[in-house]
């Protein structure tokens, strides 16, 4: 029996998906003032802190260290869980995760430790049409070896990743032990520039069209007007859309795929810190086709959103399970030490005015995976998922 690490950390080895992925309304300058007030006394304690460490501590540290530890410090002690502090190097990453095309070979990866101690990394999920799933690795196989050296050897689960990572244009091999083989065999893939899809789509039975959008980039909106058309070209009757496991994303985004769905009225709200109000509505255009969204615990803030409309319009039947409830958006203000601090700007609302936070969107039609199907996500076949199953029925009736 394998055991996946608690508090697990996972790495989307070149193109990382951030954790701080949200609805997301652009990047911030500011200028810093003279400290005073209660400002000033944080500085005096850190003055103070400084001055002891400097003379009374034995042991060596970096000071870039302690900056983002201070920072990331300061950020949690906000009280809301969404707001963040990113290091230079996660806000890099961060970057390129939401560019249209990245370079890499495209897994998400896990720590897993296995029964004798030693670590191996865990694929969770592999990006479209990158050089991994070219090569054929696929969600839950387990890397073991990075160019014939163990995790553990290279030094644990960071320097693994960096390890994968690299230049543009140079191979990497892995030794990976199959999921669906069982086997473990050695897999050259070449580090390279690929266009990042976030949205799929297929038919199913009976004309159903089926998108499924995995989060909500700058690209998401195009390549989701495009799934959309595919389907209604291939003589879909009915669609099924598909946001589980979505962490959310641009505003734009939304909007922009909610649009042609929804008829002339309020698709999303937004209020400030000054109590400053901003509504973005659909035109009167709309798909009139039988509609369902399944969702997730884990489907978070854009994807609630996407949910909530068509629930509230009438439009679409909400599958599945309760939704995590994130309704703040958030703003990066990079920071002149290479970071960035990315904190809750704005309170979003559904087209009736509600509030998602801490509410989420309840299905109407409440669904769970067992525990076995939940660890077999991304390889269940269309008959076990019972989720799917159930959104099927619901654009038949």
């Amino acid at each position: 029996m394998k055991h996946t690490v608690s508090l697990r950390r996972a790495v989307a080895v070149g193109a990382m998906a951030a954790a701080t992925c949200s609805l997301v309304t652009g990047m911030a300058v500011y200028g810093v003032a003279h400290p005073s007030g209660e400002l000033a006394e944080i500085y005096d304690a850190l003055e103070e802190v400084q001055a002891i460490v400097d003379s009374r501590f034995v042991g060596d540290y970096d000071m870039d260290e302690v900056r983002d530890y201070v920072l990331t410090g300061y950020a949690e002690g906000l009280g809301d869980r969404w707001t963040s502090y990113m290091t230079e190097e996660y806000y890099q990453n961060y970057l390129d995760s939401a560019a249209e095309s990245t370079v890499g070979i495209g897994v998400t990866v896990s720590a897993k430790t296995e029964d004798d101690g030693s670590t191996v990394l865990r694929v969770e999920s592999v990006a479209h049409g990158s050089p991994a799933e070219q090569a054929g690795i696929g969600a839950y196989d387990e890397i073991t070896a990075v160019d014939g050296t163990t995790i553990d050897e290279l030094g644990g689960y960071e320097d693994a990743v960096d390890a994968i990572l690299g230049e543009e244009g140079k191979r990497v091999t892995l030794t990976v032990h199959g999921y669906a083989t069982g086997k473990s065999t050695d897999i050259t893939v070449t580090r390279q520039e690929y266009e990042q899809i976030h949205v799929t789509a297929r038919m199913l039975e009976d004309n159903i069209g089926y998108i499924c959008i995995e989060r909500f980039t700058d690209q998401t909106d195009e390549q989701f007007l495009d799934a959309l058309e595919q389907m209604q070209e291939e003589g879909a009757t009915s669609l099924i859309f598909d946001l589980r496991n979505n962490p959310g994303g641009q505003l734009t985004a939304l909007v922009n795929s909610l649009d042609p769905l929804l008829p002339e009225g309020d698709i999303i709200s937004l209020k400030d810190k000054e109590g400053k109000t901003e509504t973005y509505t659909s035109d009167a255009d709309e798909l009139k086709l039988p509609m369902a969204v399944i969702v997730n615990e884990d489907s978070y803030s854009a994807a609630e959103f996407f949910a909530a409309a068509l629930q509230e319009y009438g439009k679409a039947t909400v599958i599945g399970e309760k939704t995590c409830g994130k309704g703040y958006s958030q703003q990066g203000f990079p920071l002149s030490g290479g970071g960035c601090l990315n904190i809750s700007t704005n309170c979003y609302y559904t087209p009736k005015g509600e509030s998602l936070i801490g509410k989420g969107v309840t299905p109407d039609v409440t669904v769970s995976l067992s525990d076995d199907k939940t660890e077999r996500f991304y390889v269940l076949e269309d008959s076990e998922d019972d989720q799917l199953q159930a959104a099927i029925d619901a654009v038949k009736s």
